[in-house]
């Protein structure tokens, strides 16, 4: 059993920043994980990590690792109730690969924004268009 802080970071993390992502109506994430038999009925989904490594010199590598953590709480009430509760929460982890392309139909919308060493994150820009 271990214990980690859930954030994104990689080896030097040149870019940091957010991400967010709306469920797809009809073909999300959780429905991909019951449908291939990665959760049970009374798993709650929440959180994802999807992962790569450099593709220089093999561009026809297209599978992207995705680990899901899931817990045993029971909607999003009680799993709130949990964090909010200080403690760390008890999940399971899940690891698998899929194709990049499978992964981003999984949800309805996907934004990424990553900037150096993160120090625009969540801050007011300008630009000129």
């Amino acid at each position: 059993m271990g214990q980690e802080n859930f954030h994104a970071s990689v080896q030097y993390d040149d870019f940091k920043g957010t991400a967010a992502a709306d469920h797809h109506d009809t073909k999300d994430i959780s429905k991909y994980l019951s449908a291939q038999g990665l959760i049970n009925k009374e798993e709650f989904l929440v959180g994802i990590e999807a992962y790569t490594t450099e593709l220089m010199g093999n561009p026809k590598v297209t599978d992207v690792e995705v680990t899901v953590l899931v817990t045993k709480y029971e909607g999003h009430d009680n799993v709130q109730t949990a964090v909010d509760s200080g403690e760390p929460l008890k999940v399971r982890r899940i690891k698998f690969e899929m194709p990049l392309a499978d992964f981003f139909t999984l949800f309805k919308r996907f934004k990424i924004s990553i900037s150096s060493h993160g120090m625009i994150d969540k801050r007011d820009i300008t630009f000129d268009d």
